[in-house]
């Protein structure tokens, strides 16, 4: 039996060249844009805790929405988002805001003018 290898060494050092591309790749997305902070999010009929979240423009949150009582939503009509939250399961939300301001997040179950509401403030 020879001793070699039974995949040609130009295929081995081919897939070598497509890993370290891939790893180049997965660094550049890790900057900005990518998730930072974690932040977790409840929501219930008494309203989210906590009800207020801030984060700077183009930084990345990943928002880990939680609930106990039933099922609710979590929305930011501005910024085109809108999450279901079920009981007993973490519902991942990343965002990026790409403009500064003051947002309004509520169920979007109960409507905007429910209890549950808060408020995501993007700074410079």
């Amino acid at each position: 039996m020879p001793d070699r290898p039974c995949v040609p060494s130009a295929w081995i050092g081919g897939v070598t060249a497509w890993l370290a591309g891939l790893a180049l790749c997965a660094g550049a997305s890790a900057g900005a844009g990518a998730p930072g902070d974690s932040i977790e999010v409840s929501a219930s009929r008494q309203g989210f805790r906590p009800n207020l979240l801030t984060v700077h423009v183009g930084e990345g949150l990943r928002l880990q929405l939680k609930t106990a009582d039933e099922e609710h939503c979590f929305a930011i009509d501005e910024l085109r988002v809108e999450k279901r939250i079920q009981p007993g399961r973490t519902t991942s939300l990343d965002l990026t805001p790409d403009k500064v301001g003051r947002f309004r997040f509520y169920c979007c179950l109960e409507g905007p003018d429910s209890a549950e509401r808060g408020t995501l403030v993007v700074s410079e």
